[in-house]
């Protein structure tokens, strides 16, 4: 079941880290279905080019662009949207960075770039989205598979996300009074640029691939556009609306096999 073609329509929906990945795929699904988009992102000739697709398409953007490691930038984010439309009917804190170190070997900064983009951003984002959204509405945030179980060497990527899906109940049951629902989207391998730029890293690209798909019951990566449609049905209250504070996995599977621990860390070496 699709969402009603009008549901919608009149929406404001807020995508951070839209221009690429999963964000890019959810603000095209979300403006497909006639939601104005504010496209957050910190390079203007990506959402730029996003944002003209996306009217050439027939659908409304609006970009707004800045780094949400300022703790200034969430506040200035929502307000843009307020600006743009009047409201804010949907967030989607999908903007992240994967810093993976060593517990031992991290450092302050690797944590502090860390948890202020894949932590706190959320939070803030969330605070400055509670404070002017309206009965119906809803909050959906991108966490990890890595939030439950983990490999070496993922931290505090793996402690950052486990974070986002502590924050997603807390504020699922806080905000549930006041009619806003709050879940959240821990995706697994999905097929994304920084998934190609990683294949790239081995000598052998297609064979890194292969064995990563290899890991998962169904035997390839989820696509963005897979997790968008997730993202999607989430915001929509016609649907969803009596789910709040969950966390909806999507791995291909990979999470309830028992995988050979030899065969995992071949793979994702």
């Amino acid at each position: 079941m699709t969402s009603s073609p009008t549901y919608w329509e009149g929406r404001t929906a807020v995508v951070t880290g839209a221009t690429k990945g999963i964000g890019r795929a959810t603000a095209q699904v979300l403006a497909g279905l006639g939601s104005h988009v504010i496209l957050h992102g910190r390079s203007a000739d990506d959402a730029d080019l996003l944002a003209a697709s996306i009217r050439s398409a027939g659908g409304t953007a609006t970009v707004a662009l800045g780094d949400l490691r300022d703790a200034a930038m969430p506040t200035q984010l929502i307000r843009a949207a307020l600006d743009a439309t009047g409201r804010v009917d949907l967030l989607v804190n999908n903007a992240g960075a994967n810093v993976f170190r060593g517990t031992l070997d991290a450092s302050i900064s690797d944590w502090n770039d860390c948890l202020n983009l894949d932590l706190r951003a959320v939070w803030l984002c969330a605070k400055a989205a509670a404070a002017v959204m309206a009965p119906g509405s809803a909050m959906v945030n991108i966490t990890s598979n890595h939030a439950n179980s983990t490999l070496p060497g993922i931290f505090p990527y793996n402690v950052a996300k486990a974070g986002v899906n502590a924050l997603t109940q807390s504020l699922a049951i806080e905000l549930a009074a006041r009619g806003i629902r709050v879940n959240a989207v821990a995706p697994g391998y999905i097929d994304t640029p920084i998934n190609e730029e990683y294949f790239s890293t081995f000598s052998d690209p297609a064979e890194a691939r292969a064995a990563a798909e290899a890991l998962h019951p169904l035997n390839r990566l989820g696509t963005s556009t897979e997790v968008a449609h997730a993202i999607e049905f989430l915001g929509d209250s016609s649907r969803s609306g009596f789910t709040t504070g969950t966390i909806l996995t999507i791995d291909g599977g990979r999470s309830a096999l028992l995988q050979d621990p030899a065969r995992e860390s071949e793979a994702e070496r």
